[in-house]
């Protein structure tokens, strides 16, 4: 074996080690950039939470309903173009709420579709699990099921109630997103009126969503988000959102009802973001 030969392979070798090294740093690289949370996806996760948000508030406004109607008070939150149906059961309701083709709600949502309620009524609780038929928000459709237990008083003395998503939300864009989790709504203010225009929540929970990449991102609420019926956002709270081995923190202000949000990654970089205003199409 010359050594020539020797010197020729050694090059050979080291190279080929160069490129290994560089293709290893490329696909870190490449990691880290996925694993960087973009604006638009913070948007997203808000997104999921707002959609989901507006059929709590149906399905409280149907709550109310629902009080109010065995107390022989006919007063409805339901906007008048939905069709209510009652089919009693042996301990609670199915109720259906068809909103048709398309009804918009009192917030300026446009709902079509079904969600079907179904209440059971123990002690001094209730129960409830709800379905939905070809429905949609706006145009972004919503498959598979919420269930939610009220308590009329919590330690506080509030009227408190435990939220189970499950749900696929195929937004009008064609983007899929499967959102799971629990959340947990104290009423604050407003219990003690008919009108829900002053209704105030505090939401604490967690939950963890899927992009049509299955790609994860979990957010876990750190401080309690306060949510005003009379504001179409979030008005103040706090959630820490986690996007593989990356965790960041989303702020939505000192309670102003507005449309801006920070995000805060882990160098402690902060990014003003703008909230959407899921407007009727």
């Amino acid at each position: 074996m010359t050594l020539r030969f020797v010197k020729r392979n050694l090059c050979y070798l080291a190279f080929l080690g160069l490129l290994v090294f560089t293709s290893c740093e490329s696909n870190s690289n490449e990691e880290l950039l996925n694993n960087d949370l973009t604006t638009e996806e913070a948007l997203k996760v808000v997104l999921a939470d707002d959609i989901s948000s507006d059929v709590d508030d149906v399905i409280e406004d149907d709550s109310v309903e629902s009080e109010l109607a065995s107390r022989g008070t006919t007063t409805s939150n339901h906007p008048s173009c939905l069709e209510r149906t009652v089919e009693n059961t042996t301990n609670g309701k199915i109720v259906t709420l068809d909103f048709g083709a398309g009804c918009e709600g009192k917030k300026g949502r446009v709902f079509a579709g079904k969600i079907i309620i179904e209440y059971v009524r123990e002690n001094d609780s209730f129960s409830k699990t709800v379905s939905f038929e070809n429905f949609s928000v706006n145009g972004n459709a919503i498959e598979g099921g919420m269930s939610a237990t009220k308590v009329k008083e919590n330690a506080s003395g509030n009227p408190e109630r435990t939220h189970s998503v499950d749900i696929t939300i195929t937004l009008d864009t064609g983007e899929v997103i499967v959102k799971k989790g629990e959340k947990v709504k104290e009423k604050i203010a407003g219990a003690d009126t008919k009108d829900r225009g002053d209704d105030v929540f505090l939401i604490s929970g967690f939950w963890e969503s899927v992009n049509k990449n299955g790609e994860t991102k979990k957010a876990q609420i750190t401080t309690s988000l306060r949510r005003e019926y009379a504001c179409k956002y979030i008005v103040s709270g706090v959630i820490e959102l986690t996007k593989g081995t990356s965790k960041y923190v989303l702020d939505f202000g000192d309670g102003s009802c507005d449309n801006l949000a920070t995000i805060t990654d882990e160098a402690g970089t902060v990014k003003e973001i703008t909230l959407k205003d899921r407007k009727r199409k």
